[in-house]
């Protein structure tokens, strides 16, 4: 017979610095501790809830109490005493201006430019438990989310003293900026915790009044970032590996009075500071969405077909980082999936946009594969159709003859973009041709709109919708 460890409830200094030496080797930028309770920003994610914010995301509207306390996440065994955050950081490079700003290719959100960091990272977690496990003879498993799970990640972050949020919602750390991946481990020993971020301002800004919309500019708090825990210095042992933020205090993290993130966004999709609305986001609708784009919003999109990284671009916590290669393999940028070309993936010889099978092998192991064909091709669609150079009109026919009608819609909207911009006759004539075969209403609608006879029906939400 089995005999269950025992578990500690006297925090474990000199396994708490094991463990942090073994998320390192594994490949984890950061690693801190904090104890498991409720999440700081509970009360605003179940009022974000309540004003439809979600949209398609209905996942994040499930399981809310194990959100709000994830120590609910332990359904059978020892209770969870300690949450593991731990972060990657995956900043590669900056695109050159010159590319970015190149209307004839998809611009892709940096996070995809590897292969998916769920995939990478979820087995590191279990092969950290199963050290940990190996330490303290434990023979149940720990509980490891890579931003899948009902965690409020952000929180637990700056909790355990990795970054502060920042007023584009992400997590800042004041040397690395905010290309960092978030994961958790929750697990039953008592580890050592870290220092939380300090306040040297404090934030002044309540639930009620986030969710209605906070002042761009205003200064909604400054933090100092604590360097961990140490061992007493007679029983410390300097480990051959160590963090780099174990370097001391780091900056003063805050953002101040900057609005750039909130300015730069062209889909205004920030209701204000640390609230974001996803139903006006191009990474909501290039990623999450399976529907169609509202036309209100396409001419917003440029060339950014998955995802957007646009208020972390701008952000001054951004700027000026050296080039790297992620510690992680995995997710060292492919240089064919950081801006291709939008009218590649419709050549015969590789026709990734328009056949199921092309495009998996071109997207094996990508995080695009979550937007499947269908959203991948309606995206590049509108790209073409902002584009609106008359070359974009091969892509676009071929994609109005695609079998998924929601292709199909967008691709009319970009030949209707074509036949404004340029009073392009192949353009009319092809939308021509397909209103006289279609039968979906709603691409007959789109065709119609495109040929100037139809009337606009996604209307402009305001800010504050």
């Amino acid at each position: 017979m089995t005999v269950p460890a025992k578990v500690s409830r006297v925090p474990d200094r000199k396994l708490t610095a094991s463990l942090k030496t073994e998320a390192r080797r594994l490949g984890f930028d950061f690693c801190r501790i904090v104890e498991v309770g409720e999440a700081a920003h509970a009360a605003f994610f179940c009022g974000w809830l309540g004003l439809g914010r979600a949209g398609e995301m209905e996942y994040l509207g499930r399981n809310l109490e194990k959100r709000r306390n994830p120590g609910l996440l332990a359904e059978n065994g020892p209770a969870f005493r300690s949450l593991i955050v731990l972060g990657v950081d995956h900043h590669r490079f900056d695109l050159a201006p010159e590319i970015l700003n190149d209307p004839a290719r998809g611009i892709i959100a940096r996070y995809a430019w590897g292969e998916d960091y769920h995939e990478i990272m979820r087995p590191l977690l279990h092969e950290l438990d199963g050290w940990l496990r190996g330490r303290t003879g434990r023979s149940t498993l720990g509980k490891g989310l890579v931003d899948t799970g009902p965690v409020l990640e952000r929180d637990w972050a700056q909790k355990a003293g990795i970054g502060f949020t920042g007023k584009n919602c992400c997590t800042i750390h004041p040397q690395r900026g905010s290309w960092i991946f978030l994961a958790t481990l929750l697990v039953p020993e008592a580890l050592a915790c870290d220092p939380p971020v300090a306040a040297v301002r404090a934030a002044d800004h309540g639930v009620e009044e986030t969710l209605a919309g906070l002042p761009a500019g205003g200064d909604y708090g400054a933090w100092q970032l604590q360097e961990e825990e140490r061992l007493p210095q007679k029983s410390r042992q300097r480990s051959k590996v160590e963090f780099e933020e174990d370097s001391g205090e780091s900056a003063q993290a805050t953002c101040g009075q900057c609005t750039r993130c909130l300015d730069a966004c062209p889909t205004d999709a920030f209701v204000g500071p640390f609230h974001l609305d996803p139903q006006r986001c191009i990474s909501y609708w290039t990623i999450e969405s399976r529907q169609p784009i509202p036309r209100s919003l396409r001419r917003m999109f440029g060339n950014r077909i998955f995802g957007c990284d646009i208020c972390q671009e701008v952000c001054p916590w951004n700027q000026r980082l050296a080039e790297r290669t992620p510690r992680l393999r995995g997710l060292t940028a492919q240089e064919e999936r950081v801006a291709p070309p939008l009218l590649e993936g419709f050549d015969r010889r590789l026709p990734y946009w328009l056949e199921p099978g092309a495009f998996a092998e071109r997207w094996r192991r990508s995080p695009l594969k979550r937007a499947k064909r269908a959203g991948m091709l309606r995206n590049v669609c509108v790209a073409l159709g902002n584009w609106g150079d008359e070359a974009a009109f091969a892509g676009l026919e071929a994609a109005a003859a695609d079998e998924l009608a929601l292709a199909r819609g967008h691709a009319a909207w970009g030949l209707g973009e074509l036949r404004r911009r340029h009073n392009d006759g192949r353009a009319a004539a092809c939308l021509e041709s397909l209103l006289a075969d279609e039968t979906d209403a709603w691409v007959r609608e789109e065709i119609g709109v495109a040929l100037g006879r139809g009337n606009e029906t996604f209307a402009a939400s305001s800010r504050r919708d």
